[in-house]
């Protein structure tokens, strides 16, 4: 055991309150569990949400119907991760080059390549509701705008160069490392 990072982890049973609250779920941004039974995520996204209620929560499922009651429970987000491999390996055999050039463009196939979200918030107060037009992302840094994200929620590929960035909206960006960087650099608040 490397004792540098002795104090970042607790051990304990992440279902019972005393845990979570030594391990600072109060002071927690995020919380991710991804125990093997389903009713045990279950109980540790209901104390968590009951907890803290700003808290993102991302939750595993393996069963059909736990996606539904741990969203109901309070996960923001569940992942299947036998469907979703299955989904994909079932992708690569009908689309394989379109597969591997999203496996590349989302992390598996090289560092030179992010997507990020940008959000109203992350933005100067100069370039916050304007439109995608007159923030000239590809002009300015070689980035591209793949995507938005409403303030209701809805996503948008795509998106029109007149589409507004108000509040609670997010752009998806798609570029290299370098690119990233420069519109960071350019729109960062």
């Amino acid at each position: 055991i490397n004792h540098q990072y002795a104090d970042l982890v607790l051990e304990g049973d992440a279902t019972l309150d005393e845990v979570l609250l030594k391990a600072g779920i109060l002071k927690a941004k995020a919380l991710i569990t991804t125990l093997p039974i389903d009713a045990d995520n279950l109980f540790i996204v209901l104390s968590a949400r009951t907890l803290n209620s700003k808290l993102t929560i991302i939750s595993r499922a393996s069963e059909d119907n736990s996606d539904k009651k741990l969203k109901l429970a309070g996960a923001n987000n569940v992942i299947m991760p036998d469907r979703l491999g299955g989904a994909h390996m079932a992708s690569l055999v009908m689309k394989p080059d379109v597969m591997e050039f999203v496996d590349y463009i989302t992390g598996q196939g090289g560092d030179n390549i992010r997507l990020e979200e940008i959000t109203f918030a992350n933005l100067s107060e100069s370039y916050q509701n304007k439109t995608i037009r007159d923030l000239e992302v590809r002009n300015k840094s070689g980035a591209n705008i793949i995507g938005f994200k409403t303030a209701q929620g809805e996503y948008v590929i795509n998106p029109s160069a007149d589409t507004k960035i108000i509040p609670d909206a997010k752009l998806f960006v798609l570029g290299t490392t370098e690119q990233i960087g420069k519109l960071k650099e350019l729109f960062a608040s």
